[in-house]
């Protein structure tokens, strides 16, 4: 047995007696029913059916525009004038990629950038169009194409922007790889003209294969790295490994300077389900997880579909070494799986913005909840918005469907809320942009924050918390930290695989 093996092996045996020392929550009220008009703790603003074009992949807010890109290859991103919020509308696109889904994005005022994340889909070749682009976007309205990163035939999945404070104007862009190692690579846009590699890590299929072997969870078939988040000191990930469970990593290398390392520092915290994605809560030692399921996604192993979704966990990260479910959970009606065939639609959590005492969570059909994690152990709903369709739009998703005979669910929301300026903007695959207003319980947290979103730091949440803004003239210059840093620092070979971590 390897080093690596036998370290998180016994860090599981830690985390197993851990779970089971906290009691479960208490029993919750159960959440409204998924239905159409639904609007509870929440207010519409302002709403565009971008042409109802369908298809709609995640947003990025930066000042006054709004950017919402493309599930597939068909539509581009869509560049979104919300200057007056109750009329968002469409001024401009950035183009698509033929078999390549634009489908993470992140934008920052201050940093006048706009960072994209693309991967082949299968409608085109899989071997092209694995991109990380950023974009100029100081006129937020008309984005300028400034880099590139090519990752060959590797796809990426995700990835997260971190925003250091400490020298203004430096981003890292932390990628994850789903089925290709390494599993995380990460990348310093001091200079975004030029990223530069500044780490690497990779789970080590080994590991994967043992820890599934003694859980049983078998979601993917593969311990893959599928979402990562990062402190907003940037000196702790939270990696979400899917089959492998949550991992804590010591980052703080990384958050001083590049080149930097990502090495594991916890048990890997496994349950009954994939680990989507996690995202901590501000001031308090706790976690929110979420999980994922489509009604056609089918185990591999056990042939299994996606109902009963995923839903909302809570863990304590009290003892960083040995985090550990808290016993909180938050499910929909709609997590029954009768419920969810009788509607014909996938209702399943996704991606989490989250508040000292308040989670936004897409719920894809279930539309948008609030959820009331104050108490970490018994979260409760707080605010509920499912929008009614006006139309169906030109392309769907298969996948969200038990069967595409009969009538079909519509509506589906989606990616990470983005709150601006007290307002919270979110996108539905099939209706939309949709801007709202939180009017439940701690509303408060809501509507005083400047700019949150669950996939980039550090957040502001209140009108004093500082901006990072790119300077003028940044000390050094970027070419010249670049040049320093990174001097004689070829890229690694793409198709290797690494060790228990890599410092380049």
């Amino acid at each position: 047995m390897t080093r690596r093996t036998t370290f998180l092996t016994t860090f599981t045996a830690l985390a197993i007696g851990a779970s089971m020392a906290l009691p479960a929550g208490a029993a919750a009220p159960l959440p409204l029913p998924s239905k159409y008009g639904t609007a509870k703790g929440f207010t519409l603003v302002g709403h565009t059916n971008l042409g109802k074009r369908g298809t709609n992949s995640p947003i990025a807010v930066a000042g006054t525009c709004v950017y919402v890109g493309d599930r597939y290859d068909k539509h581009g991103i869509a560049v979104v004038d919300a200057r007056n919020p109750a009329k968002p509308k469409q001024v401009g696109t950035i183009a698509p990629t033929k078999g390549s889904t634009q489908r993470e994005i992140r934008a920052d005022a201050g940093l006048g950038i706009l960072v994209v994340m693309t991967y082949a889909t299968a409608n085109g070749d899989a071997t092209t169009g694995n991109f990380l682009k950023t974009y100029d976007i100081r006129n937020c309205a008309k984005p300028v194409l400034l880099s590139t990163v090519d990752f060959g035939p590797r796809p990426p999945h995700e990835f997260f922007l971190w925003k250091d404070a400490k020298h203004p104007g430096r981003a890292l862009a932390y990628v994850t790889f789903t089925l290709y190692s390494p599993d995380l690579e990460v990348y310093d846009l001091a200079d975004p003209k030029a990223p530069m590699l500044a780490a690497a890590y990779d789970l080590g299929a080994d590991i994967a294969d043992v820890q599934r072997g003694a859980t049983g969870v078998t979601s993917s078939n593969g311990g893959y790295l599928h979402s990562v988040s990062v402190s907003d000191d940037g000196k702790t990930a939270y990696l979400s490994t899917w089959d492998f469970g949550l991992i804590l990593a010591d980052t703080s290398t990384l958050a001083d300077r590049s080149p930097g390392a990502v090495v594991p520092t916890s048990a890997p915290l496994q349950y009954d389900g994939n680990v989507h994605g996690a995202v901590k809560v501000p001031g308090k030692p706790y976690l929110v997880l979420v999980s994922e399921g489509y009604a056609k996604t089918a185990d591999l192993v056990t042939k299994v579909g996606g109902c009963p979704f995923g839903w909302l966990r809570m863990a304590s990260i009290a003892n960083p070494a040995v985090p550990a479910l808290t016993g909180g959970e938050f499910k929909l009606r709609e997590n029954d799986c009768d419920r969810a065939k009788a509607l014909n639609g996938s209702f399943t959590s996704h991606n989490q913005t989250v508040f000292p005492d308040v989670a936004l969570v897409p719920w894809y059909g279930g539309g948008l909840r609030a959820v009331d994690i104050s108490n970490p152990k018994a979260p409760v709903e707080a605010g509920a918005f499912v929008p009614k369709p006006e139309f169906e739009p030109d392309a769907r998703e298969d996948r969200l469907y038990f069967t595409t005979a009969t009538d079909r669910w519509t509506g589906a929301m989606w990616s990470y809320p983005v709150v601006a300026n007290g307002l919270v903007y979110v996108v539905d695959i099939d209706l939309g942009l949709y801007v709202l207003r939180y009017t439940g319980r701690w509303a408060n947290e809501v509507s005083q924050a400047r700019f949150v979103e669950g996939n980039s730091a550090p957040s502001r949440y209140k009108a004093s918390d500082p901006v990072i803004k790119r300077p003028a003239v940044p000390p050094g210059t970027p070419a010249t930290y670049l040049r320093d840093r990174y001097a004689d620092r070829p890229l690694p070979a793409r198709a290797t695989r690494y060790g228990f971590f890599c410092v380049l």
